[in-house]
């Protein structure tokens, strides 16, 4: 599980930072714009619905997931994902130094860094996160037709989107690319993007490339508030008063 957070990170963003409103009005025409409203427009919304698939790739078996999140304005987030081999993952974040998790041996939420998770909730499980990343690197857009634009991530730009994420010289960022796919709804709002990443690791003895890939598709607006979990049992997993408080501390801060 440590895999899918070191290399999700690869888009990683500060959470909480807010969308800043475009300069210029909407051009269709030029992808840095189409990017930029899509980033600002998605970002504001009351609420939305994500789907995700991942695939982490290396000399073994790949790893799959397969996810759904909700996020709610301006920075509550919820995730459910399995992964390859049954693995299942509940996650609550409300800001960069609050997340849960929920630990199913214990019956109970835990908080990312007390399970060795403090990436939970961020990167591709995020597409808030995504969009602030791409709202602030838009020099390598391309409009590969109306309302999809790629961004590329060449060495350099990788290095300076994971520098606060990724242990320091963790990544040969020469040998390293990404590429990402966005399209947009009829409002201009994202509708689906999808990532491929090849990155070349600095640890001793690993001498193949890392393949990353993802699918995130937005599947509702405006409409769930939060995710609610389920045990085995299908019984409700409710929240702790602690994250209950934190949720609506955050969600008060712009009522």
């Amino acid at each position: 599980m440590k895999s899918l957070t070191v290399f999700s990170l690869l888009l990683l963003a500060c959470q909480g930072e807010p969308p800043a409103k475009p300069a210029k009005g909407l051009d269709p025409k030029d992808p840095r714009s189409v990017l930029e409203y899509a980033a600002y427009i998605t970002r504001t919304q009351k609420s939305y619905e994500t789907t995700f698939k991942a695939r982490l790739s290396t000399s073994g078996a790949p790893l799959d997931y397969d996810g759904r999140c909700v996020w709610v304005h301006p920075g509550v987030l919820f995730v459910h994902y399995t992964a390859s081999g049954g693995d299942e993952k509940m996650i609550v974040r409300t800001s960069p130094a609050d997340a849960w998790v929920y630990h199913s041996v214990a019956g109970q939420w835990a908080t990312a860094v007390e399970v060795a998770m403090p990436g939970a909730g961020r990167g591709i499980q995020n597409p808030d996160e995504v969009l602030a990343v791409v709202s602030r690197h838009t020099g390598s857009a391309t409009l590969i037709k109306p309302g999809v634009v790629q961004l590329s991530f060449t060495g350099e730009d990788i290095e300076k989107v994971m520098k606060e994420q990724a242990s320091k010289d963790a990544f040969d960022w020469k040998e390293s690319s990404a590429t990402l796919v966005l399209s947009v709804d009829s409002e201009n709002r994202l509708q689906q993007f999808t990532c491929d990443a090849t990155l070349k690791s600095t640890a001793p003895g690993v001498k193949e490339k890392v393949r990353y890939s993802a699918e995130v598709t937005l599947v509702a607006y405006n409409a769930a508030r939060e995710l609610k979990f389920y045990d085995e049992k299908k019984r409700e997993i409710p929240l702790t008063p602690e994250m209950k408080s934190k949720i609506d501390s955050v969600l008060k801060e712009k009522q």
